[in-house]
Protein backbone atom coordinates (compact mmCIF):
# COMPACT_ATOMS: atom_id res chain seq x y z
CA UNK A 1 0.00 0.00 0.00
CA UNK A 2 1.68 3.30 -0.87
CA UNK A 3 1.68 6.33 1.50
CA UNK A 4 -0.61 9.02 1.58
CA UNK A 5 1.85 12.35 1.19
CA UNK A 6 0.92 14.22 4.26
CA UNK A 7 1.80 17.62 1.53
CA UNK A 8 -1.34 16.51 -1.11
CA UNK A 9 -4.11 16.06 1.29
CA UNK A 10 -3.31 18.40 3.98
CA UNK A 11 -5.61 20.98 2.47
CA UNK A 12 -5.45 25.12 2.08
CA UNK A 13 -3.24 26.73 4.93
CA UNK A 14 -4.80 29.87 6.27
CA UNK A 15 -2.08 32.18 6.94
CA UNK A 16 -3.29 34.86 9.88
CA UNK A 17 -4.01 38.16 8.26
CA UNK A 18 -1.41 40.58 9.69
CA UNK A 19 -4.20 42.85 10.59
CA UNK A 20 -5.77 40.09 13.48
CA UNK A 21 -2.18 39.31 14.56
CA UNK A 22 -2.48 43.01 15.59
CA UNK A 23 -5.34 42.52 17.27
CA UNK A 24 -4.61 39.57 18.63
CA UNK A 25 -1.34 40.93 20.41
CA UNK A 26 -3.35 44.16 21.87
CA UNK A 27 -6.01 41.70 22.95
CA UNK A 28 -3.97 39.55 24.65
CA UNK A 29 -2.58 42.71 26.74
CA UNK A 30 -5.88 43.58 28.00
CA UNK A 31 -7.38 40.36 28.89
CA UNK A 32 -3.92 40.07 31.14
CA UNK A 33 -4.50 43.29 32.57
CA UNK A 34 -0.79 44.84 30.77
CA UNK A 35 -3.36 47.16 29.58
CA UNK A 36 -5.92 48.88 32.26
CA UNK A 37 -9.00 50.22 31.85
CA UNK A 38 -9.05 53.63 30.46
CA UNK A 39 -5.45 53.39 29.46
CA UNK A 40 -4.38 55.43 26.58
CA UNK A 41 -3.00 52.95 23.71
CA UNK A 42 0.14 54.46 21.93
CA UNK A 43 -0.33 57.38 18.89
CA UNK A 44 -0.47 55.72 15.54
CA UNK A 45 3.19 56.32 14.42
CA UNK A 46 4.40 54.49 17.67
CA UNK A 47 2.53 51.36 16.58
CA UNK A 48 3.43 51.92 13.08
CA UNK A 49 6.99 51.06 14.41
CA UNK A 50 6.19 48.54 16.51
CA UNK A 51 4.12 46.17 14.85
CA UNK A 52 5.92 47.41 11.19
CA UNK A 53 2.43 46.97 9.68
CA UNK A 54 0.93 50.02 7.12
CA UNK A 55 -1.43 52.25 8.17
CA UNK A 56 -4.85 50.66 6.93
CA UNK A 57 -3.69 47.16 8.12
CA UNK A 58 -3.22 48.92 11.61
CA UNK A 59 -6.39 50.51 11.41
CA UNK A 60 -8.37 47.74 10.19
CA UNK A 61 -6.84 46.31 13.58
CA UNK A 62 -8.49 48.53 16.24
CA UNK A 63 -11.55 47.90 14.42
CA UNK A 64 -11.75 44.83 14.89
CA UNK A 65 -10.79 45.50 18.73
CA UNK A 66 -13.42 48.20 18.82
CA UNK A 67 -16.11 45.86 17.23
CA UNK A 68 -15.15 43.22 20.06
CA UNK A 69 -15.92 46.72 22.61
CA UNK A 70 -12.21 46.11 23.80
CA UNK A 71 -11.39 49.65 22.93
CA UNK A 72 -12.70 53.26 22.18
CA UNK A 73 -11.37 55.13 19.56
CA UNK A 74 -11.92 58.87 19.18
CA UNK A 75 -11.25 61.04 15.86
CA UNK A 76 -9.53 64.12 15.35
CA UNK A 77 -6.51 65.98 16.90
CA UNK A 78 -7.18 64.83 20.65
CA UNK A 79 -8.31 61.56 19.61
CA UNK A 80 -6.86 58.00 19.97
CA UNK A 81 -7.52 54.17 21.25
CA UNK A 82 -8.50 54.04 24.72
CA UNK A 83 -8.58 50.45 26.44
CA UNK A 84 -11.87 48.79 27.69
CA UNK A 85 -11.71 46.04 30.07
CA UNK A 86 -14.08 43.08 29.22
CA UNK A 87 -17.36 43.31 31.44
CA UNK A 88 -20.68 42.16 32.00
CA UNK A 89 -22.07 44.24 29.66
CA UNK A 90 -19.72 43.41 27.02
CA UNK A 91 -20.80 39.62 27.51
CA UNK A 92 -23.77 40.33 27.19
CA UNK A 93 -24.22 41.64 24.01
CA UNK A 94 -23.30 38.68 22.15
CA UNK A 95 -25.51 36.26 24.69
CA UNK A 96 -28.40 38.15 24.40
CA UNK A 97 -28.07 38.35 20.61
CA UNK A 98 -27.90 34.07 21.15
CA UNK A 99 -31.02 34.27 23.74
CA UNK A 100 -33.09 36.34 21.30
CA UNK A 101 -32.27 34.02 17.67
CA UNK A 102 -33.60 31.03 20.09
CA UNK A 103 -36.75 33.06 21.05
CA UNK A 104 -35.84 32.88 24.78
CA UNK A 105 -38.44 33.44 27.19
CA UNK A 106 -38.33 36.36 30.11
CA UNK A 107 -39.61 34.09 32.61
CA UNK A 108 -36.82 31.70 31.53
CA UNK A 109 -33.87 34.26 32.22
CA UNK A 110 -35.21 34.92 35.62
CA UNK A 111 -35.30 31.28 35.99
CA UNK A 112 -31.69 30.86 35.27
CA UNK A 113 -30.88 34.05 37.26
CA UNK A 114 -32.30 32.34 40.25
CA UNK A 115 -30.81 28.95 39.46
CA UNK A 116 -27.50 30.65 39.43
CA UNK A 117 -27.68 33.25 42.41
CA UNK A 118 -29.73 31.20 45.09
CA UNK A 119 -26.66 28.71 45.71
CA UNK A 120 -24.31 31.23 45.87
CA UNK A 121 -25.46 33.01 47.84
CA UNK A 122 -25.66 30.12 50.03
CA UNK A 123 -22.30 28.98 49.52
CA UNK A 124 -21.23 32.59 50.53
CA UNK A 125 -22.49 31.87 54.10
CA UNK A 126 -19.34 29.30 54.40
CA UNK A 127 -16.63 31.61 52.24
CA UNK A 128 -17.60 35.27 53.77
CA UNK A 129 -14.40 37.12 55.11
CA UNK A 130 -14.80 39.97 56.98
CA UNK A 131 -13.99 42.09 54.55
CA UNK A 132 -16.42 40.69 52.48
CA UNK A 133 -18.74 41.58 55.14
CA UNK A 134 -17.69 45.07 54.87
CA UNK A 135 -19.05 45.56 51.60
CA UNK A 136 -22.11 44.00 52.18
CA UNK A 137 -22.89 46.11 54.72
CA UNK A 138 -21.28 49.16 52.54
CA UNK A 139 -23.90 48.17 49.88
CA UNK A 140 -26.85 48.13 52.23
CA UNK A 141 -25.83 51.50 53.21
CA UNK A 142 -26.23 52.61 49.88
CA UNK A 143 -29.79 51.17 49.52
CA UNK A 144 -31.08 52.90 52.76
CA UNK A 145 -29.41 56.64 51.97
CA UNK A 146 -31.65 56.11 48.36
CA UNK A 147 -34.62 54.86 49.95
CA UNK A 148 -34.15 57.75 52.60
CA UNK A 149 -33.94 60.56 49.38
CA UNK A 150 -36.73 59.23 47.96
CA UNK A 151 -34.82 58.06 44.95
CA UNK A 152 -36.56 55.43 43.06
CA UNK A 153 -33.78 55.16 40.31
CA UNK A 154 -31.01 54.99 43.00
CA UNK A 155 -32.57 52.56 44.77
CA UNK A 156 -33.12 50.06 41.87
CA UNK A 157 -29.32 50.65 40.99
CA UNK A 158 -28.13 49.83 44.16
CA UNK A 159 -30.14 46.70 44.80
CA UNK A 160 -28.86 45.29 41.63
CA UNK A 161 -25.78 46.03 42.70
CA UNK A 162 -26.03 44.21 45.49
CA UNK A 163 -26.61 40.95 43.88
CA UNK A 164 -23.89 41.91 41.42
CA UNK A 165 -21.44 41.77 44.63
CA UNK A 166 -22.88 38.81 45.63
CA UNK A 167 -21.78 37.47 42.27
CA UNK A 168 -18.27 39.18 42.88
CA UNK A 169 -17.78 37.49 46.54
CA UNK A 170 -18.57 33.87 45.87
CA UNK A 171 -16.16 31.26 44.89
CA UNK A 172 -17.19 30.44 41.54
CA UNK A 173 -15.95 33.20 38.81
CA UNK A 174 -17.51 30.93 35.96
CA UNK A 175 -21.20 31.27 37.74
CA UNK A 176 -20.10 34.86 38.43
CA UNK A 177 -19.62 35.79 35.23
CA UNK A 178 -22.96 33.89 33.66
CA UNK A 179 -24.57 35.80 36.48
CA UNK A 180 -23.30 38.96 35.48
CA UNK A 181 -24.04 38.38 31.74
CA UNK A 182 -28.07 37.86 32.99
CA UNK A 183 -27.91 40.62 35.03
CA UNK A 184 -27.64 43.13 32.13
CA UNK A 185 -31.11 41.75 30.68
CA UNK A 186 -32.71 41.88 34.53
CA UNK A 187 -31.92 45.57 34.90
CA UNK A 188 -33.16 46.25 31.90
CA UNK A 189 -36.34 44.75 32.84
CA UNK A 190 -36.24 46.50 36.34
CA UNK A 191 -35.79 49.88 35.09
CA UNK A 192 -38.52 49.64 31.80
CA UNK A 193 -41.25 47.98 33.90
CA UNK A 194 -40.23 48.03 37.66
CA UNK A 195 -43.09 50.91 37.65
CA UNK A 196 -43.15 53.63 40.24
CA UNK A 197 -46.50 53.45 42.08
CA UNK A 198 -47.08 52.53 45.86
CA UNK A 199 -47.20 49.04 45.12
CA UNK A 200 -43.52 49.20 43.03
CA UNK A 201 -42.32 51.44 46.11
CA UNK A 202 -43.45 48.69 48.52
CA UNK A 203 -42.10 46.12 46.51
CA UNK A 204 -38.64 47.95 46.29
CA UNK A 205 -38.83 48.11 50.58
CA UNK A 206 -39.34 44.76 50.46
CA UNK A 207 -36.04 44.06 48.58
CA UNK A 208 -34.14 45.80 50.36
CA UNK A 209 -35.07 44.38 53.85
CA UNK A 210 -34.07 40.71 51.91
CA UNK A 211 -30.76 41.90 51.03
CA UNK A 212 -30.47 43.08 54.97
CA UNK A 213 -32.01 39.66 56.35
CA UNK A 214 -29.24 37.78 53.69
CA UNK A 215 -26.34 39.60 55.19
CA UNK A 216 -27.87 38.28 58.80
CA UNK A 217 -27.79 34.86 57.50
CA UNK A 218 -24.40 35.29 55.79
CA UNK A 219 -23.19 36.25 58.51
CA UNK A 220 -24.63 33.74 61.26
CA UNK A 221 -23.00 31.14 58.39
CA UNK A 222 -26.95 29.64 58.22
CA UNK A 223 -25.55 28.26 54.32
CA UNK A 224 -29.51 26.51 53.72
CA UNK A 225 -31.54 29.67 55.48
CA UNK A 226 -29.65 31.92 52.99
CA UNK A 227 -30.02 29.80 49.76
CA UNK A 228 -33.66 29.57 50.53
CA UNK A 229 -34.02 33.23 51.17
CA UNK A 230 -32.44 33.82 48.04
CA UNK A 231 -34.30 31.49 45.91
CA UNK A 232 -37.53 33.04 46.89
CA UNK A 233 -36.40 36.64 46.25
CA UNK A 234 -35.32 36.31 43.10
CA UNK A 235 -38.33 34.13 41.98
CA UNK A 236 -40.83 36.78 43.28
CA UNK A 237 -38.45 39.89 41.74
CA UNK A 238 -38.65 38.12 38.38
CA UNK A 239 -42.71 37.39 38.57
CA UNK A 240 -43.51 41.06 39.90
CA UNK A 241 -41.64 42.51 36.92
CA UNK A 242 -43.34 39.49 34.55
CA UNK A 243 -46.58 40.36 36.35
CA UNK A 244 -46.16 44.29 35.62
CA UNK A 245 -45.83 44.26 32.17
CA UNK A 246 -42.11 42.94 31.23
CA UNK A 247 -41.81 41.85 27.73
CA UNK A 248 -42.43 37.97 26.79
CA UNK A 249 -39.18 37.70 24.78
CA UNK A 250 -36.10 38.88 25.19
CA UNK A 251 -35.81 39.96 21.86
CA UNK A 252 -38.71 42.14 22.62
CA UNK A 253 -37.07 43.28 25.79
CA UNK A 254 -33.52 43.67 24.09
CA UNK A 255 -34.46 45.32 21.17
Amino acid sequence: MSEINPVRHAGKVQVPKAAGLVAAHIRRQIVRGELADGESLPPESVMLDVYGVSRPTLREALRVLEAEALITVRRGARGGARVNVPTGATAARYTGLILEYRQTTTADVFAAVTAIEAPRAGSLATTCTPQDLELLHEALAREKAAAAAHDATALLNAQNEFHRLLMELSDNKTLGVLADMLRVIVEIASHRYGGRGPVSEAAAHTGSRTHARLVQLIERGDSDAAERLWHKHVTETGAHLIASGAAENVIDLLN
